[in-house]
């Protein structure tokens, strides 16, 4: 229908019986109306846009509620500016739509849906991967995802490597090139990956000998000043010596709970969602961890064994925490030394190669069968207690003869 919209008529109109949405076209202006709906009543201009010609579908776009827009005088006056834009070549809704995109690609809130989405795949370094993407990309967060470019990852990437953080650099480019690619594959927001074309930078000669001399097992005095200077009252200290006891990855240990130890069969479960592996692996107690574990007090704020005593959640800050580790034991070390050590000295110690990569979590398929027999585990508890009664014994034997041990 087709009337004189007044303010007296759009307050008594109604919807009649049964119906779900009625238009009163306003006789003054073209296309401008009043739509009721039961959810209650909008100002809505129908157009096509400039130059699309008669053939072209009608748009009905909404102006206002009438809530926001009481008067007609008003919303007539608002159809009429809004006409003039479309008759200069605007397209109002097409600009809304653009508006939606460009809210829903933010950096920020991309990252908290690619964080939902790793989630939902239970991927098993999420948080970490989500702490390194926001605190790298920090300044950039506000960004609209289309305007961030190669060139300002790639500078990110310089930055890093420029403070002599290679590892962090390589990680920081891996994690945000399989961001980047969720965002054109899964979300759908950009055309391209920025980083598709940056690659990781060819090894030199001196880069393949300082990756080599990078990873190493400490020798015996090195691992009885670790064992020493890791101090059994403290959540950080139990967490060092858990991780030489146990060869566990760092965010196994930070992540580990008490929901996952089997007090009967006296061992940690860790699921398969948990392990980098993606397979499940067990952890036995031996008698020297249970002690450390008898020492851990229980943290009301969360299940975890080796909570963050400030926030009660995943310890972090780890950078700062190991230099002053370190400085204490006067040992140079990364926590993933601390993994090789633990599988160099199972082999020191006559322990088969089949059962000392199962206890590191490196099972092959086909070892993983003999592993569930009875046998093949008592054969890795017993790898776990030689190992923690070695520790335990030199760090307890005088410093002249450990070398010799």
């Amino acid at each position: 229908m087709k009337v004189r919209l007044t303010d007296a008529l759009v307050a008594n109109a109604a919807l009649p019986p049964g119906t779900v949405d009625l238009v009163i076209w306003d006789r003054d202006v073209s296309g401008f109306g009043l739509r009721i709906r039961p959810t209650g009543k909008s100002w809505i201009l129908a157009y096509r846009p400039a130059g699309a010609g008669r053939r072209a579908n009608t748009k009905k776009m909404k102006l206002a509620t009438v809530g926001a827009v009481a008067k007609v005088s008003a919303a007539r006056t608002l159809a009429q500016v809004t006409q003039g834009r479309i008759a200069s070549g605007a397209d109002p809704l097409a600009e809304r739509a653009q508006q939606r995109v460009r809210e829903n690609a933010r950096l920020n809130d991309l990252l908290d849906r690619y964080d939902r989405h790793l989630d939902r795949r239970q991927y098993v370094n999420r948080r970490d991967v989500l702490s390194s993407l926001r605190t790298r990309m920090a300044a950039l967060l506000s960004r609209d995802i289309l305007t961030i470019t190669g060139a300002d990852l790639a500078k990110i990437v310089e930055g890093i490597r420029q403070r002599g953080l290679f590892g962090a650099a390589e990680a920081f480019r891996t994690h945000c090139r399989a961001f980047l690619t969720w965002c054109v594959t899964g979300a759908k927001v950009l055309p391209v990956n920025p980083l598709a074309g940056h690659r990781k930078e060819r090894s030199t000669r001196a880069d393949r000998i300082a990756k080599e001399e990078k990873g190493r097992a400490l020798t015996d005095l090195e691992l009885a000043r670790v064992w020493s200077a890791a101090d059994p009252e403290t959540t950080f200290g139990r967490l060092i010596r858990f991780l030489v006891l146990t060869g566990c990855r760092r965010g196994e240990g930070a992540g580990l709970t008490w929901t996952m130890m089997n007090s009967a069969e006296n061992v940690f479960d860790l699921p398969a969602v948990f392990v980098k592996q993606g397979r499940g692996h067990k952890v036995p107690i031996a008698p020297a961890l249970r002690a450390i574990l008898d020492l851990c007090h229980r943290d009301a704020r969360s299940d975890l064994v080796f909570p963050s005593g400030r926030t009660g959640g995943e310890m972090s800050g780890w950078t700062k925490s190991m230099k002053a580790f370190t400085a204490r034991a006067e040992v140079d070390f990364t926590l993933h030394d601390l993994r090789r050590t633990f599988r160099t000295g199972l082999s020191k110690l006559g322990v088969d190669v089949d059962t000392a990569e199962i206890a590191i979590g490196h099972a092959r398929a086909d070892l993983e069968a003999i592993y569930n027999r009875d046998d093949a585990f008592d054969r890795l508890r017993n790898a776990f207690e030689r190992w923690a009664s070695r520790v335990v014994a030199l760090a307890e034997m005088p410093a002249s003869m450990r070398s010799a041990a």
